[in-house]
């Protein structure tokens, strides 16, 4: 079972407890951070640009490891 389909399966307190700690620790990333890590993983600045306009306003929330 993922994480996702842990929280989804939860109800009434544990639901409203989970989804207190994740609205505590998450929100959207802005288009220059989105824009930032598009960059830092090789694409070119211009594309970056383009893609983070573009996908700006779909809410994205990602946390972000240190890749191992």
């Amino acid at each position: 079972m993922t994480i996702l389909e842990y929280v989804e399966s939860l109800e009434g307190d544990a639901l409203a407890a989970a989804l207190t700690v994740l609205d505590h620790f998450t929100r959207p990333m802005t288009a220059k951070e989105i824009e930032a890590n598009l960059r830092h993983r090789g694409i070119s600045q211009a594309r970056a640009a383009k893609v983070a306009d573009a996908v700006k306003g779909f809410h994205i929330v990602a946390m972000i490891g240190d890749g191992e």
